[in-house]
């Protein structure tokens, strides 16, 4: 597998198995890499791990994992866990990807003693596409290629010239796979993620904006724990923000993140709102936010927004 040859098998110890294993990311790139590099893997029940990964932590601790897998919003979790309990010396490998990682999330995670790298894969690449490892890393970037992987980029698009699968049932192959994800490969071959094409949102002054991107700089600053960008059609973007904490300063949070985006993809109304959950049907199982489900369901009309 590649992914081994990649990362080697110097971190093959015991890898504590943190997503559903119904998520293709945990079976290929956790479990069957991890069992081919010689590792041991452990299974916990995912109830072990509390509600809302509460006691992520914890299991971590008693299975003594030398690696893990996780997604950005469970990588959040861990990370305040760390910070109230201190660190947890046995990982030596966590990968990171699902969704957009801040640059500012790995470097808060690295100077907690957390050895986070990010990767970026598909279910039609069986997984893993690109991927940093410690010697080849470049925080903000999904790292370089896999060997066997062959990429385009056309009008933004990544385009997988020759993806794992053969198609999608009761459908022909088709030869090259667009993914449907923005972004670009560097000179120096790594590869950089902005966000998915369908969700660009087109602003009134007819700018293009990737919510992933401007998502990704709320959720670096430490006050927010979930956002939802918006403002399709709209002069501004908007925000669905949920705090960390109760009384979190979330304008404060808002104006440092404005401070670092450009004028036009600056956020110019933050709202709070309870949690995105994969039980409200606001996530999806391995923490993506379900876009549409929360336009209708959480985004109040204009006309019926308070504003005090």
């Amino acid at each position: 597998m590649r992914i081994v040859c990649v990362l080697g098998s110097d971190f093959a110890g015991t890898h504590c198995a943190v997503l559903p294993l119904g998520v293709l990311l945990e079976n290929v790139a956790g479990v069957y890499a991890a069992l081919i590099a010689g590792a041991t893997i452990i299974l916990p029940p995912l109830k072990s791990f509390g509600a809302q990964y509460s006691d992520l932590y914890a299991q971590l601790q008693k299975t003594r994992a030398t690696s893990a897998i996780l997604v950005p919003e469970i990588l959040r979790t861990l990370l305040a866990q760390i910070a109230q309990q201190g660190p947890l010396p046995d990982l030596k490998f966590v990968a990171v990807g699902g969704s957009k990682v801040a640059p500012a999330l790995i470097q808060k995670a690295r100077a907690l003693g957390l050895p986070v790298y990010e990767g970026y894969g598909l279910s039609e690449c069986a997984s893993v596409v690109s991927l940093n490892v410690p010697g080849q890393d470049k925080p903000g970037t999904t790292g370089q290629l896999l060997p066997h992987v062959e990429i385009a980029i056309e009008e933004n698009e990544i385009i997988i010239l020759n993806p794992g699968f053969l198609g999608y049932v009761g459908e022909p192959h088709s030869g090259p796979y667009a993914t449907g994800d923005l972004g670009n490969i560097e000179k120096d071959g790594f590869v950089s993620i902005t966000g998915r094409k369908k969700n660009v949102l087109i602003t009134s002054y007819g700018r293009n904006v990737s919510p992933e991107w401007v998502e990704s700089v709320l959720l670096a600053q430490p006050e927010i724990a979930q956002a939802f960008v918006y403002g399709d059609a709209q002069p501004n973007l908007s925000a669905l923000v949920v705090p960390s904490k109760p009384y979190a300063d979330i304008a404060h949070a808002i104006e440092r993140a404005n401070g670092t985006l450009p004028d036009y993809a600056q956020i110019h109304d933050a709202i709070l709102t309870l949690p995105f959950t994969a039980q409200d049907g606001t996530l999806t199982g391995n923490g993506r936010l379900r876009r549409q489900n929360i336009l209708e369901t959480r985004i109040i009309p204009e006309p019926q927004r308070r504003t005090s």
